[in-house]
């Protein structure tokens, strides 16, 4: 699917040491829960989600695929 005059969506992807997304995370939680911008709330919850999953991978590393030991 290619990219049309009509499509609006921005992505950002930022790497940043695991002590910032932890950082990050407890942020991003905290403005969620605060309910002050209510419409970035699914935005806020995207984020969650991928910060704790890279989060997680990088605490529990799976014992196959690339992180192996």
């Amino acid at each position: 699917m290619g990219m049309t005059d009509d499509d609006d969506s921005v992505y950002c992807d930022v790497q940043m040491p695991l002590a910032q997304s932890r950082e990050l995370l407890q942020l991003v939680s905290t403005l969620r829960e605060s309910k002050a911008h209510p419409t970035l709330d699914r935005v806020f919850e995207r984020m969650q989600y991928e910060l704790s999953t890279s989060i997680d991978i990088l605490d529990n590393p799976p014992t196959w695929g690339p992180w192996r030991q």
